[in-house]
């Protein structure tokens, strides 16, 4: 069998290598796995129970931090509210204690930030990696009266989405891989500030509260492309996306041109994509902009004869036929390489 490539496993493998084996059928679970589903929903009596899990490996600063703000984006796409976390932390052989108490301090200023309990995990020294990993569980809960799913978009729909294009991928470079970006100190110093809008959770709660939202989705790997395709597939549906609306933030333009990547297709945690039907999408909008949160039609759902599609400013349709791989993986490549002195 051929190898994987680097970063998310492509749903065609997905579906023939993971999503066969489940277990046992348990008709509690509401949403289980699938295609560009953020997390699971099982329905517990009184309330529903919402899990999230998801690794940090294109970071190696910062991890904590992120690993608690990434998961808790997840489960915020249910309309739930993130209350309680897990995670395990491996680390490289020689690492020191001050490195494994400065990645719990992060993950306890984060969920303090969140009002989240940190309620279990494990840590150990595993041979093998180049740098630490931790990978997180968020759970929730939410009424039983109103839960969202990746895969209710609806034919028609408006695409909403949140803040920017590629907002952890440019805190990520600029953090962990600085000596391969031609930008000046200051810019790189404001793409480092990024990391502080990684966080959906606020209008993640805004968005679940409006009469005519069907889904919402956090577009990680694959950038705002990606989320968008996951969303459509997860639906059944197809997809356009308007790609001269796509808002793209001047530290995020400067430093995807210097590396020559596309920041539609960068790490885009931070980020919200919302299907609305389209009479709700200016009280959305509006809602979204009293808290100061920038909002953006970027698109709509189609039928999925229609596939996902991108278009240019000109109008050419550009098609989307799966999830792309992400930018930050040519970023860590070269960094690699240059790393081995192979320049």
């Amino acid at each position: 069998m051929k190898g994987l490539e680097t970063g998310k496993v492509p749903p065609e493998k997905l579906l023939e290598l993971v999503l066969r084996f489940l277990g046992r059928p348990d008709p509690r679970v509401l949403v289980g796995p699938g295609i560009g589903e953020d997390a699971a929903v099982i329905d517990m009596g009184d309330a529903l129970l919402v899990l999230a899990m998801d690794p940090i490996t294109a970071a190696s600063r910062d991890i904590g931090w992120l690993s608690v703000h990434v998961n808790a984006n997840d489960v915020a796409t249910r309309g739930a509210a993130p209350k309680w976390f897990l995670c395990t932390i491996l680390l490289p052989e020689g690492s020191g204690g001050d490195e494994l108490r400065e990645i719990m301090a992060q993950v306890d200023r984060a969920a303090k930030e969140l009002g989240v309990s940190i309620v279990g995990g494990h840590t150990e020294v595993t041979p093998g990696l180049r740098s630490p990993i931790i990978v997180g569980v968020m759970a929730g809960e939410c009424p039983k009266s109103k839960y969202l799913a990746t895969g209710n978009a609806k034919p028609g729909d408006r695409i909403v989405m949140t803040k920017t294009a590629g907002i952890e991928g440019t805190a990520v470079i600029s953090i962990n891989y600085p000596d391969i970006l031609r930008a000046p100190g200051d810019l790189i110093e404001r793409s480092r500030a990024f990391l502080r809008s990684i966080s959906v959770v606020e209008e993640a709660a805004v968005a679940a509260g409006i009469d005519g939202v069907h889904a919402l989705h956090d577009p990680t790997e694959g950038g705002i492309l990606g989320g968008v395709w996951e969303m459509a597939a997860a639906s059944g549906l197809g997809a356009l996306v308007e790609g001269w609306r796509v808002p793209v933030a001047e530290e995020t333009r400067a430093i995807c041109e210097s590396l020559g990547i596309d920041p539609m297709k960068l790490l885009s945690s931070g980020s919200l994509l919302i299907s609305v039907d389209p009479r709700a999408e200016e009280g959305l909008l509006r809602s979204l902009r009293a808290k100061g949160i920038r909002a953006t039609g970027i698109g709509e759902m189609r039928e999925r004869s229609f596939g996902v599609k991108l278009a240019d400013a000109s109008g050419n349709l550009i098609d989307i036929e799966s999830p792309p791989r992400d930018s930050i993986y040519e970023v860590i490549e070269r960094y690699a390489a240059i790393s081995r002195g192979g320049g």
